[in-house]
C-alpha cells in the first residue's frame, strides 16, 4: 500500500536527518584555530614510507604523523565533553578512557605486529607516565589556580587509587619472574614457551579482574560512585547535538586515527632500525606525547571547568585501563599472530612507573589536591624525561 503524500511531503527520512546532523556536527569540529593542523592529518594519511629513506626524512613524516592526530584528538576530545554532558561525569568519563586510550592501543598493537615487543611494554609504561604525571600535573595546577584545594570524589578517586596500585603489583610481579629467569627472557618472543603460556593466563586473570570493577560501580556500589544532585556540574546551556550523530562521528574520526598510527609506527619503526634511537626515550617521553594529547585536552578543559571527577577519570582511570585492560589484552591477541608478549615491563620503566604510582597516590590520599602537588607531578616527570633522553639506554 502507497504511502499518503502527506506522509511523504512532511516525513523526512531518518537517514537525511542523521546525515544532516552529522555533516553539520563535522563542519563544527573543523570550523576551530586547529584547523591547518588538519593539512598533516591529510598529509599522514597518504603517507608513502620506505627504509631507503634517509633518517632525516623519516623523522620528518614521524612529526608529521604525529602532528596529524593533534586535530582527530581535539575532535575527540571536544565529542567526548558533549557525550559528558549528556550522560554525565561518570559515564562520560568512561567514554574517554576508551576512546583516549585508542591511539595507545593502535600504536602498540601494530608494533607487536612488527615484533617490537620493548616498544610496546615501554610505551604502554610512557603513556601512564605521561597522564599521570604531565596531564594530571597540568589540570591539577590549572584547576586549583585560584583555590587552596580541590576536593575530588571520595570513592571514585579512591578505587583509582587502589586500581593502579594494584595494576603495577601484577606487572611487577612477572617482571620479577623474567629478572630472575636464568635463560634470561626479553620482552616478549616468536615461538610459545613457558612464561608467554603464563603471561596469557595471569592476562586472562587481570581482565577479569578489570571488568569486576565495572560490576562493583555500576552494581553493589553504584550508590556509592554517583554525586548527589547539589554536587553535580551542570553543563553548559547549548544546543543539543544528536546522540547518534556523536557516535558515528566518533567512529568515522576514530577510523581515521587509526590509520595515521599505522604510518606513525611504521615511521618509528623504521627511524629505531636506521638510527638506534634510544627506545626508552621514544617509548615514556616522544611516543606518548602525541597519544596522550586527547586525554591532555579533555583533562586540562574539566579542571578548568572545576570538573576535576572528569579529569581525573581522563588521567588516572586512563592509565588504569592501559595496564589491567590494554596490555593484557596485547598478550592475548598477540597469541594467534604468533607474537607471545610477555607480562612484564623493563627494570627501569618499572621503576619510573612505581614513583609514577607513589606519587599519584600520596596526591590524592587525601581526597584534595592543591596547585603545588601538581607542581610536584610536573617536577618527577621532568626528572624522568630527562633521565631517559640523557641516561637511558
Amino acid at each position: 500500500m502507497a504511502s499518503p503524500p502527506f506522509f511523504k511531503k512532511n516525513v523526512p527520512k531518518a537517514s537525511s536527518v542523521m546525515l544532516r546532523a552529522c555533516v553539520g556536527l563535522g563542519r563544527d569540529l573543523v570550523a576551530s584555530r586547529w584547523s591547518l593542523l588538519l593539512l598533516f592529518t591529510i598529509a599522514a594519511l597518504f603517507a608513502h614510507l620506505d627504509k631507503d629513506m634517509p633518517i632525516g626524512q623519516l623523522i620528518g613524516w614521524f612529526i608529521v604523523c604525529g602532528l596529524g592526530l593533534i586535530p582527530l584528538s581535539r575532535m575527540i576530545a571536544e565529542m567526548v565533553e558533549e557525550l559528558a554532558d549528556r550522560l554525565g561525569d561518570r559515564i562520560g568519563g568512561l567514554v574517554s578512557v576508551a576512546l583516549g586510550n585508542l591511539v595507545e592501543l593502535v600504536v602498540s598493537f601494530t608494533a607487536l605486529a612488527s615484533g617490537l615487543y620493548h616498544l610496546v611494554v615501554v610505551s604502554i609504561a610512557g603513556a601512564v607516565i605521561t597522564n599521570c604525571l604531565l596531564v594530571l600535573g597540568i589540570s591539577t595546577c590549572v584547576g586549583a589556580r585560584k583555590q587552596p584545594t580541590i576536593e575530588i570524589h571520595p570513592y571514585s578517586t579512591g578505587l583509582q587509587d587502589q586500581q593502579l596500585l594494584a595494576s603495577t603489583m601484577f606487572l611487577a610481579i612477572p617482571t620479577i619472574f623474567i629478572l630472575n629467569n636464568k635463560a634470561g627472557l626479553s620482552d616478549g618472543a616468536n615461538q610459545f614457551d613457558s612464561f608467554a603460556s603464563y603471561s596469557l593466563i595471569v592476562s586472562v586473570i587481570v581482565i577479569i579482574f578489570y571488568l569486576l570493577s565495572f560490576l562493583y560501580q555500576t552494581g553493589t556500589a553504584r550508590n556509592l560512585y554517583m554525586r548527589a544532585k547539589s554536587e553535580e556540574v551542570l553543563p553548559a546551556a547549548g544546543e543539543k547535538k544528536p546522540l547518534a550523530s556523536i557516535i558515528i562521528m566518533l567512529l568515522i574520526v576514530s577510523a581515521i586515527l587509526v590509520g595515521i598510527s599505522d604510518h606513525l609506527v611504521e615511521s618509528l619503526q623504521l627511524i629505531v632500525d636506521g638510527a638506534h634511537l634510544n627506545p626508552l626515550f621514544v617509548g615514556i617521553f616522544l611516543l606518548p606525547l602525541f597519544g596522550c594529547f586527547s586525554e591532555a585536552l579533555i583533562s586540562i578543559k574539566a579542571a578548568n571547568s572545576n570538573r576535576m571527577d572528569l579529569a581525573m577519570a581522563s588521567t588516572v582511570e586512563s592509565s588504569v585501563q592501559l595496564l589491567l585492560f590494554v596490555m593484557p589484552l596485547l598478550v592475548i591477541c598477540g597469541a594467534p599472530m604468533g607474537r607471545y608478549l610477555h607480562l612484564g615491563i623493563p627494570g627501569t620503566s618499572l621503576f619510573c612507573l612505581g614513583a609514577t604510582v607513589l606519587a599519584v597516590h600520596w596526591i590524592i590520599e587525601n581526597r584534595k589536591l592543591s596547585w603545588y602537588e601538581g607542581s610536584l607531578l610536573l617536577t618527577l616527570y621532568t626528572v624522568i624525561g630527562a633521565g631517559t633522553f640523557f641516561l637511558g639506554s
